[in-house]
């Protein structure tokens, strides 16, 4: 990328190329600043994303007490205290955070496992809930890291093309202008110095 030869070798235009020259290194560095923040949320939440073997390996322990209790009482049993649970609503809202949407699900309404009569099913259906509340905010964890990771490789990007394609054009042609402008002065020192020793040399 070279802007050298495109444009007029004039003092305006050095001035207009050195604002625009100074208006993308301070992009540059908001994009560092918003690149390195990125970076530092993904690595306070990669830590969580390592409990998913854990909370899969407890989530089959309990399905298999759950069939085993099936087993031995019937579905019927599990049936009715089902019904006697009022349905878990949850909320959901997005907020933005350096730009990234990310997303947020609150529980609204708690089932009222309370009122199962068995003290196993109710047993089972507190210990399906916890585990249930732990892999939601596990899903929302693994969303927000998605996004962050997304709009992470999307601002380095810009950052390494500001650093390795725009900034050192803007450099070129900011020494192109500063050289051109410097040969005009030169030449018209010469031209100049030419005609006062000519009239010296007149007189």
């Amino acid at each position: 990328m070279s802007f050298v030869g495109r444009v007029s070798a004039t003092k305006g235009t050095l001035q207009r190329v050195k604002q625009q020259y100074s208006f993308i290194k301070k992009g540059k560095e908001i994009l560092e600043m918003k690149r390195d923040r990125l970076a530092g949320d993904i690595n306070k939440l990669l830590p969580e994303l390592r409990r998913r073997p854990e909370l899969e390996k407890e989530f089959t322990k309990l399905y298999k007490e759950l069939m085993k209790a099936i087993a031995s009482r019937g579905i019927t049993e599990f049936e009715s205290a089902g019904k006697a649970v009022n349905p878990m609503e949850t909320k959901y809202l997005e907020k933005s955070i350096m730009g990234v949407i990310q997303p947020e699900i609150s529980i609204a309404r708690e089932p009222n496992i309370d009122m199962i009569l068995s003290p196993v099913i109710i047993d089972i259906a507190k210990k399906f809930y916890k585990i249930f509340n732990a892999l939601l905010e596990l899903s929302i964890i693994e969303a927000k890291v998605e996004r962050i990771a997304i709009e992470l490789m999307d601002t380095n990007r810009k950052v390494n093309a500001l650093e390795k394609i725009v900034i050192p054009a803007y450099e070129e042609l900011i020494r192109y202008i500063e050289d051109r402008l410097m040969e005009e002065d030169l030449e018209e020192f010469v031209r100049t110095k030419y005609i006062i020793s000519r009239q010296a040399e007149g007189k």
